[in-house]
């Protein structure tokens, strides 16, 4: 990275509060705000702090590594600048253009599930005149999703599930703030638009009943085989928990578990219908 072309950038822009980054900034940026950029990519997001005016210390925009498909057809990875709404708001808000707009707005389908949001920003033209901007967003286009691997539904993730209104419309505005200033918002994202495109792999947990079983099944197996699951358990999945487990392990355990608990009450049978003699014989 050539740091003298990139504090002269930041120097003659106002990017951060101090108004340019020093070179101990510039290493912080490097090895840990933006840690796995090239040099290349590095350069590129610092002409973004430069033309959004947004402080990367203060985390109102940053760097995200995401894996994205290659011309070539190859997977790899590539840098993806974003912010948050708050930051497309003060973006905005500096042009000195800018006012916020009515409440959003919402479809539904016919069973009450939220469809779309369409997001409302107001804008002054260069005469003076203010305009209504909108933009609309759609759920089956932004909704962060897993795929619950116990009953192969496709489930919300995180906010989304418990604020599918309010990350809906945050998308909206983005694309409203967007149409409105793209010269100051060009290639840069907000990090709810962006979540869609993050690979996410949810793994379902077993439920406290069928954890209860297992320890039930397993407290009537023999020692060797409860000490063996209880190994398994911690070096694959770091748990000595029983309710920790994946769900889609769950039948095959339970059945090795079953297996292994009639074997060892056909075993403990045996031994009880020795004649007293022969018990007597092995005691001694």
């Amino acid at each position: 990275m050539n740091k003298s072309t990139a504090l002269a950038l930041t120097e003659e822009s106002n990017c951060v509060p101090s108004k340019h980054f020093n070179s101990k900034q510039i290493e912080i940026l490097k090895n840990s705000i933006c840690k796995g950029v090239s040099n290349e990519e590095f350069e590129i997001f610092l002409m973004a702090c430069v033309k959004t005016q947004l402080d990367p210390f203060m985390r109102q925009i940053y760097a995200v590594k995401r894996k994205a498909k290659k011309p070539d057809g190859t997977w790899g990875e590539t840098m993806t600048i974003q912010t948050g709404i708050d930051g497309y708001r003060l973006i905005a808000e500096r042009t000195g253009c800018y006012a916020p707009g009515p409440e959003p707005t919402y479809t539904h389908d016919g069973s009450g599930n939220i469809q779309s949001a369409t997001a409302y920003i107001k804008k002054q033209t260069r005469d003076g005149t203010w305009h209504t901007v909108s933009a609309s967003a759609y759920v089956d286009e932004y909704m962060q999703t897993f795929v619950d691997k116990s009953t192969g539904e496709k489930k919300p993730m995180g906010m989304w599930g418990n604020m599918p209104r309010t990350m809906l419309a945050k998308c909206a505005e983005a694309q409203a703030l967007r149409k409105a200033f793209p010269a100051e918002m060009s290639g840069v994202y907000t990090k709810e638009e962006m979540q869609q495109a993050d690979p996410v792999e949810v793994v379902s947990k077993i439920s406290l009943e069928q954890a209860s079983e297992l320890e039930m099944i397993l407290g009537e197996c023999d020692e060797a085989y409860r000490t063996w699951v209880m190994d398994f358990l911690k070096k694959k999945y770091k748990t000595d928990n029983l309710s920790d487990l994946p769900a889609d392990i769950y039948q095959r355990m339970r059945d090795a578990a079953v297996k292994n608990m009639e074997a060892n009450h056909t075993r403990q049978r045996a031994e009880s219908e020795k004649s007293p003699e022969l018990l007597t014989a092995e005691i001694q």
